[in-house]
C-alpha cells in the first residue's frame, strides 16, 4: 500500500523511497485495497457519470473489474473490519509501528494545520528493496499489485467519494446492506448496465 500509495522520491544518500503525506489518504487507498466490490462499484459509478473521462483507459478498467468478479474474487478477497459499515477505516498504528521498528517505514510528524495531514510517512530505501523482492518472489501478491496499481491510477477519481456515506452504492444498496450482502451479484448487474451484455464472466 505505501510502495503504490506513495510518492517516488529519488535521494543521492538514501536511494528510492516513497512517501505519503496524509494519513487520511493512506487509509482510503487501504479501504479500497480491503474492499474490492467497492471500488469496482465507485469506478462504474465513476465511469457512468463522466465516461469521457475514462476514453483512453475503457479497456483497461473493463479488464480490472473482469478481474474482480472471475471466480467471485470481489467477495472473496475481501477484508471487513469489526463493526461493519460503522468502522470503515482501519487504525494503521500497529502496522506502521511494526514496520518502524524494523527501519523500513518512517512515520515523522507533520506541522501542516489540517487533521488530514498529521503525518508524513516514508517507505525507507530498505522497505522499497523488500516490496520489490516480495513482488519478484511471490507470485500470489500478483492480484493485490494489480489492485494496488488500479487504486493508483484512479485514486484522483476514488477521492471524491465520502467513504463515510457511500454515495456509489445508491440505489441498489445501503452502507449496511453493502457490509453484510455478497456485492458480486450487484457489481454484475452494474457492469452490464454500463457497458451492455457482453461482460458477462464465467464464474
Amino acid at each position: 500500500m505505501l510502495y503504490y500509495a506513495g510518492q517516488a522520491v529519488n535521494s543521492l544518500l538514501e536511494g528510492e523511497t516513497r512517501q505519503v503525506d496524509s494519513l487520511w489518504r493512506l487509509q482510503q487507498f487501504d479501504f479500497w485495497m480491503r474492499e474490492p466490490g467497492h471500488l469496482a462499484l465507485a469506478l462504474l459509478r465513476s465511469y457512468a457519470s463522466a465516461p469521457e473521462r475514462y476514453a483512453d483507459t475503457k479497456d483497461e478498467l473493463q479488464a480490472a473489474l473482469t478481474r474482480m468478479l472471475e471466480n467471485e474474487q470481489a467477495d472473496i478477497r475481501r477484508v471487513k473490519q469489526p463493526g461493519a459499515s460503522y468502522n470503515i477505516l482501519e487504525d494503521l498504528d500497529y502496522s506502521l509501528s511494526f514496520l518502524t521498528a524494523r527501519a523500513l517505514v518512517s512515520d515523522r510528524p507533520s506541522f501542516a494545520k489540517s487533521r488530514q495531514y498529521a503525518h508524513q510517512v516514508v517507505l525507507e530505501t530498505a522497505g522499497v528493496d523488500l516490496v520489490h523482492k516480495i513482488l519478484e518472489q511471490c507470485s500470489s501478491f500478483g492480484w493485490y499489485r494489480a489492485q494496488a496499481e488500479l487504486i493508483a491510477m484512479y485514486m484522483p477519481r476514488l477521492e471524491h467519494y465520502d467513504i463515510a456515506y457511500m454515495s456509489y452504492l445508491t440505489p441498489e444498496l445501503t452502507p449496511a446492506m453493502a457490509a453484510t450482502l455478497p456485492l458480486v451479484p450487484f457489481i454484475r448487474q452494474r457492469l452490464d448496465k454500463t457497458f451492455g451484455d457482453n461482460t458477462h464472466v464465467d464464474v
